[in-house]
């Protein structure tokens, strides 16, 4: 068979190639765009769960909307803590409430604010270089990894800054 009589059936075999491979990249998942009304509800879940900077809210007050717990109880823990950790008082008020969130949500752990300030807040000296973030990452990977919540958080607690 000569090159030239090839030529048109090796063009149909690329062609026929790339259309199967194509076809199977589509995947049958619903594409169709949640409701405005759906993603309003969503987005105030998540502003209610979430001190933004411009907010007037104090972080003190966030706290206590978000979890219920008294006001009294909670300054002077978040005050430790804003000593303690190199993050604003307003990112440490969103970073304790997501946490525990997640917490009682995911791990099913009944746990008040003010008892896990007071965890965040134990030893001499803050874990991870000061980094409240750094504790928070170090827990959930520690529960994905299969410890229970108090190790986890024991762990989070004990470790040290990367050299």
């Amino acid at each position: 068979m000569a090159f030239a009589e090839r030529r048109p059936r090796m063009r149909a075999v690329l062609a026929l190639t790339a259309l199967l491979a194509v076809a199977g990249c589509y995947e049958d998942d619903d594409e169709t765009l949640p409701s405005s009304s759906q993603t309003q509800q969503e987005n105030e879940e998540v502003s209610d769960n979430w001190l933004e900077v411009l907010d007037d809210e104090t972080p003190v007050a966030f706290i206590v909307r978000a979890t219920g717990e008294p006001r009294d109880d909670i300054v002077p823990l978040l005050e430790q803590a804003a000593r303690r950790y190199r993050e604003s008082p307003r990112m440490i008020a969103n970073r304790v409430v997501q946490l525990w969130a997640e917490i009682r949500q995911r791990d099913g752990v009944e746990i008040t604010v003010t008892s896990l300030l007071e965890r965040l807040n134990e030893g001499e000296s803050a874990p991870h270089g000061g980094s409240l973030g750094s504790v928070v990452q170090y827990y959930r990977v520690s529960r994905l990894q299969g410890a229970d919540h108090d190790s986890a958080l024991a762990a989070a607690m004990s470790r040290k800054a990367p050299e």
